[in-house]
């Protein structure tokens, strides 16, 4: 039996998981204009909702356990969907208010799932934490802000500024 290794895909999750963030967040932004019909303020809304998500190392974790439960529920909907669709000649049949709610309870049982999995170590009480290196000190203050990963997250949002703005430009 061949064997595909598909391991080199893992490099790429934390893209995935971006991209994934971002089109919900951008989808919803535009479905129900929340922020009104602007799409450079849209994106660059998803953009920041984006890299704040990405940020934490427990919502990143989030998304890359969540990502795959969800790719096989909807094959497994569209399956269901496909053969019932065969057995019974018409989809109406099957899509009914009951599966529909049949769905949206896996889908929650699956969020909460893998919610308790991936945020237990954060609200078990044996957990220590401890508080940052940074003093409450100007000084302090304005080293934590220098610090490569704070420039990097604001080099990051400026990123998404001119690129919400080209791309709403293009237009």
């Amino acid at each position: 039996m061949a064997v595909i290794d598909i391991t080199g895909i893992y490099l790429f999750m934390p893209v995935f998981s971006f991209l994934f963030v971002f089109l919900i967040i951008y989808a919803i932004l535009v479905r129900f204009k929340i922020l009104g019909d602007s799409q450079f303020v849209n994106l660059l809304i998803s953009f920041i909702i984006s890299i704040f998500f990405m940020s934490f190392s427990g919502v990143d974790l989030y998304v890359r356990t969540l990502i795959p439960w969800f790719v096989v529920l909807l094959v497994c909907i569209f399956l269901i969907l496909l053969i019932g669709g065969f057995a019974s000649g018409k989809l109406e049949n099957i899509q009914t208010n009951k599966f529909m709610w049949v769905v949206v309870g896996i889908l929650i049982s699956i969020i909460l799932i893998v919610s308790i999995k991936v945020f237990n170590p954060i609200l078990h009480p044996d957990l220590v934490l401890t508080s940052g290196e940074s003093g409450t000190s100007l000084l302090g203050q304005l080293g934590y802000i220098v610090d490569t990963q704070v420039a990097g997250s604001l080099i990051l949002l400026v990123i998404a500024a001119v690129v919400a703005w080209v791309i709403t430009r293009a237009k």
